[in-house]
């Protein structure tokens, strides 16, 4: 018995990995909960947030304006207009942070789901910023 688990434990690692492809995007509206955010990441141009859930999903969250100091590594928190943790950030709700010189807040334009394409977007948006 030892040996054929022994065996089929040899295969597998054997095996070379086959690369997913990326995850579709879901037909349903994008729901980011206030609690269950893990992290987030600034897009250049001042006028988006990248957003991950515990469960892995990105959404990236557009201001009505520009943005700044979102940069810098601070704390974020969200004030939605939910009557409960489990609501889903929308619009008219703010992205409030730390800021030296006033309080910073920015107000939500949409939630949308962070798909490849506009990773590629921003990824083009950064290089361009660097020459």
């Amino acid at each position: 018995m030892s040996r054929y688990l022994f065996a089929a434990a040899l295969l597998s690692s054997a095996m070379p990995a086959i690369a997913q492809p990326p995850a579709p995007v879901p037909a349903a509206p994008a729901c980011l909960r206030q609690v269950n955010m893990y992290d987030y990441k600034p897009v250049p141009g001042n006028r988006s947030l990248i957003v991950i859930d515990q469960g892995g999903k990105r959404y990236r969250v557009n201001f009505m304006g520009q943005c700044y100091n979102l940069q810098y590594p601070m704390g974020l928190r969200f004030k939605t207009h939910g009557t409960s943790d489990l609501s889903c950030v929308s619009k008219g709700d703010q992205v409030m942070f730390r800021d030296p010189a006033s309080p910073g807040i920015c107000i939500i334009r949409d939630v949308q789901y962070q798909t490849p394409a506009l990773d590629q977007q921003d990824a083009a948006a950064a290089a361009a910023k660097q020459r």
